[in-house]
């Protein structure tokens, strides 16, 4: 069963019976459990999403604790009437479920049922639009940065029980003024698309902005939801008023609000701690703010959201007691984001579990959303990952590992984030239990479905309504794995380097231990969900090439060098097209440039596929002489494109295998 729920907040009325809706009964009827069971009028805009033509029902179990009690004793007719009777003076507000039944049937049922008495204004034929309301108290800033930030087209703060989506941005928004006694609201606006992140909105002005006051006599015909009142919902008759009053009032300048104090804003707070701890220069702090800063400009909001997340991230990899440089930890959330597969290395202890649980932790996903998955050394199909149809018993077994349920409630909730990590992902061979993913995972969206079992085995299996024959795998799922290289490990095929970001987390000097802050027993601070639309928006997604003409020249070289050693090395079109991805997504900031980002993709995309015996590899890496490296093809193409990258970190793994090739014969 297929489950989809909208979060945000429904205004309705029990439903009159009509044709359109209802053509073969009674919008209150009584269902197979011998339940009362109604339909739901909606008066309030529905998010975009959501099919208008589909009815919304009710079970009157959820009235129960308002105090409604359905009478089994009396006649069907009576419990209808007396349920008319108990709801005229109300209006509902609850949330919608769409499940998708066994027989592929949608029914839309309302959750979390709230009541609302209705106005003396109320009318059959009423209609409401939500609007955001905004106050210091709820947001933490005051009206004048507020005014301020909405000129600037900044994140402004969350709401959540109004529609975030891209279509359905409010026109007006509410800022409520707290003075002891009474509230005084205004009205700022007209907008004409928004922004939803985990910092909140963000509105983009139709024309100029604009603000005058709620009246009282408007107040009195709105309808507010909860004790909060972050959302309230306005008749569209007093809508219309205020679109009157709008266009009377002056529009809002720069200097009409309050420039807030830059070093006030959070993602200063965020990258003050991280800055100190690693005790950079202040040439190299003032290079990092000074990015910043020009971001919170309105450069790029973007970009600045994302800035906040990696400040965030590092913070937290410092209080859990872990020492990563920054290049790290950008290097890591930059493969997340443009790879279909992530791969930490290193030796045992470096910390690489604890950094994808800080990556989740950073991007709030809720535990059900984050599945850690030990590989077990026995695996040696997919069939020990994904399960198997048991035709003995004619039901589908899924794997103990959990990734079936986790993909099949990552399928069911397209617009939140799910992480999934294979712990020591290399103690069985990737090829044989990973081999259905190696070549899904690559495909593009839309594309990537896994497959369970035959389709003529659905009809016959028992639970095929839980586990269909297939499974859509959509970009709201991250896949990341750790592995340790040692002597208990198998060593990755080229399919799997192909096709995945293998990047090694190094041991920093033992001193920066005695820099970190104390470590604590929790993480404190954590921010809201950055749900799928956020996350989307840190990527830069383009299908044409945009890598410099010097720097394909440099791949093709390589390439070319590759295939002389052996016709099963090259760099290939998929590499270029990856390494294109990762330069494109790294976020503008100080500490990974794009020459340093290309000499990184370098190392992780072309490098680790180099190994093999020192008389098949002489002559394309060096020999290892005097301490140093001669006579190595790779570094002679790298300096002939020492423009594109210095290669810092290229150099330093050429030189680490060449010894390799000396002291051992071999290299991997």
């Amino acid at each position: 069963m297929s489950i989809k729920v909208w979060e945000n907040d429904f205004i309705g009325v029990i439903d009159a019976p009509t044709e359109e809706i209802w053509p073969y009964r009674d919008s209150i009827f009584v269902n197979n459990q011998n339940s009362l069971q109604f339909g739901i009028r909606l008066l309030s805009a529905p998010p975009e999403s959501y099919p208008n033509s589909k009815p919304i029902t009710c079970f009157t179990s959820d009235l129960e604790q308002w105090g409604f009690e359905d009478d089994y004793r009396q006649s069907e007719y009576e419990r209808k009437e007396r349920l008319k009777e108990w709801l005229s003076d109300c209006l509902l507000v609850f949330k919608v479920e769409r499940r998708i039944r066994y027989n592929h049937e949608e029914v839309f049922n309302a959750k979390d049922v709230r009541l609302l008495p209705k106005l003396s204004s109320f009318t059959e034929d009423l209609k409401l639009i939500p609007m955001p309301i905004f106050s210091k108290q709820t947001h933490g800033i005051d009206v004048g940065e507020f005014a301020h930030r909405l000129l600037q087209r900044k994140f402004v703060g969350r709401i959540d029980t109004i529609s975030h989506e891209a279509a359905d941005t409010p026109p007006m928004i509410v800022w409520r003024e707290e003075d002891g006694h009474t509230d005084e609201l205004t009205l700022f606006g007209e907008f004409e698309g928004h922004q939803y992140a985990h910092g909140g909105f963000s509105f983009d002005v139709r024309g100029e902005l604009k603000e005058c006051s709620f009246r009282d006599e408007w107040l009195e015909e709105c309808y507010f939801c909860s004790d909060v009142d972050e959302v309230v919902y306005v008749p569209l008759s007093i809508y219309e008023q205020m679109v009157e009053a709008m266009e009377q009032s002056s529009p809002l300048s720069l200097s009409h609000s309050a420039e807030p104090a830059p070093m006030n804003e959070e993602v200063f707070k965020q990258a003050e701690k991280p800055l100190e701890a690693v005790r950079k220069s202040e040439a190299e702090v003032a290079t990092t703010l000074e990015v910043v800063h020009s971001v919170t400009k309105g450069e790029d909001k973007n970009n600045e959201e994302e800035l906040s997340f990696l400040e965030q991230l590092y913070t937290y990899t410092q209080d859990a007691g872990l020492s990563y440089r920054r290049e790290d930890v950008i290097n890591f959330h930059t493969c997340m984001k443009s790879s279909p597969l992530v791969i930490l290395s290193g030796m045992s202890g470096t910390g690489k579990s604890k950094l994808v649980d800080l990556y989740s932790y950073s991007l709030g996903v809720k535990s059900d959303q984050f599945t850690v998955i030990p590989v077990n050394p026995s695996w040696t199909s997919d069939s020990d990952l994904i399960g198997y149809a048991d035709t003995m018993n004619m039901v589908y077994r899924p794997g103990d590992s959990g990734l079936i349920n986790a993909l099949k409630k990552a399928a069911d909730y397209p617009e939140k984030l799910f992480v999934i990590c294979f712990d020591e992902m290399n103690l069985a061979r990737v090829e044989h239990y990973f081999s259905q993913f190696l070549s899904i995972l690559e495909r593009e969206q839309g594309k990537r479905i896994l497959r369970l079992y035959n389709d003529d085995l659905e009809s016959r299996l028992y639970n095929s309504a839980q586990y269909p024959p297939t499974i859509s795998i959509q970009d709201n799922v991250l896949f990341v794995g750790t592995v340790n290289v040692d002597e208990s490990t198998y060593h990755f095929s080229d399919k799997v380097l192909d096709r995945a970001n293998v990047l090694a987390l190094e041991v920093m000097p033992f001193s920066t231990l005695k820099q970190l802050p104390e470590k604590k027993k929790t993480v404190a601070g954590r921010k809201e969900e950055v749900d799928v639309e956020t996350y989307r928006r840190f990527k830069h997604d383009t299908r044409t090439l945009s890598l410099t003409d010097d720097e394909i020249a440099l791949l093709w070289d390589v390439h070319e060098a590759l295939q002389q050693t052996t016709r099963q090395l090259g760099v290939g079109p998929r590499i270029v097209k990856q390494i294109d991805r990762y330069v494109n997504n790294l976020p503008i900031q100080a500490f990974v440039t794009r020459e340093r980002g290309f000499d990184l993709q370098f190392v992780q995309r072309v490098l680790t596929k180099i190994r093999g015996s020192e008389e098949q590899l002489r002559r394309l890496l060096g020999t290892y002489r005097d301490g140093e490296v001669v006579n190595s093809q790779l570094l002679t193409i790298l300096d002939e494109y020492e423009h594109v990258s210095s290669f810092e970190k290229s150099r330093q793994v050429i030189e680490q295998k060449v010894k390799e090739l000396k002291f051992n014969g071999y290299t991997f």
